[in-house]
C-alpha cells in the first residue's frame, strides 16, 4: 500500500508535497472542483443537504473508479516532528492505517508544523466513505485525499466540495462536462 502510494505520487506529482490543499494550484491543468451543494452552499444544515453531498461525492468516485479499491490519506498535523497518529476523529473511523510520510511545513511566522500523512486502504463500492465525507462537510477534519493510483486520481473532499486532479485535462474537461451544475460560476472556478 505505501509503496504503491509513493510510486503513484512520484510518477504523477514528482517532489511535489502532498498537501492536499495545495494541489489545485500546481496542478491546474488538470484540475477540476465541484461544488457539494447548489448554489455554492458551504456547510450543510439539514439532513436533506447532507444527502446531497455525499450525492455528489460519491456519484464522482464512482464515475473515476468504480468499485476498486482506494487509498484514503489521513493527516495529523502537530507541532511535532514525531508522528503519532491521525486527527482522532479518523483514527476512530479507520483502525488501521500506516505512516506514509512527514513534511514540514512552515508558515509566514516562520512557525514550524508538520502533516504527518496516513495511509489506510477502502474497498470501496459507492458509501464507505460516507462518515469521512460527513465529517469534511462539517469542517471537523481537513486535508484528507482520496487516491486511486490505478486510475491517477486524487480526490480531495473540503467544506464545501472537492477539487479533483486527473490523470489529464482530456480527462478532466470529460468529467466536468458531467456535471456542469456542480461547477463554480465564478471565473476562477474556485
Amino acid at each position: 500500500m505505501i509503496e504503491e502510494l509513493t510510486k503513484f505520487w512520484e510518477s504523477e506529482f514528482n517532489s511535489f508535497a502532498p498537501v492536499a490543499h495545495n494541489l489545485k494550484d500546481e496542478f491546474k491543468d488538470r484540475w477540476v472542483r465541484f461544488h457539494s451543494l447548489p448554489e455554492s452552499k458551504r456547510y450543510p444544515e439539514r439532513e436533506q443537504e447532507y444527502l446531497e453531498v455525499l450525492y455528489r461525492h460519491n456519484t464522482v468516485l464512482t464515475e473515476l473508479c468504480g468499485t476498486d479499491k482506494v487509498l484514503v490519506v489521513l493527516p495529523e498535523f502537530s507541532e511535532s516532528e514525531v508522528p503519532s497518529k491521525p486527527n482522532e476523529l479518523l483514527a476512530d473511523l479507520f483502525n488501521s492505517y500506516e505512516l506514509w510520510c512527514s513534511i514540514k511545513y512552515s508558515e509566514e511566522d516562520e512557525v514550524e508544523f508538520y502533516w504527518h500523512l496516513y495511509v489506510c486502504e477502502v474497498t470501496y463500492t459507492g458509501s464507505e466513505l460516507n462518515e469521512l465525507f460527513r465529517l469534511v462537510a462539517n469542517d471537523e477534519v481537513s486535508n484528507v485525499m482520496v487516491v486511486i493510483p490505478s486510475k491517477k486520481v486524487v480526490f480531495h473532499p473540503y467544506d464545501g466540495g472537492a477539487d479533483i486532479i486527473l490523470e489529464s485535462a482530456t480527462k478532466r474537461d470529460s468529467l466536468k462536462e458531467n456535471h456542469t451544475d456542480w461547477l463554480s460560476p465564478h471565473i476562477s472556478e474556485l
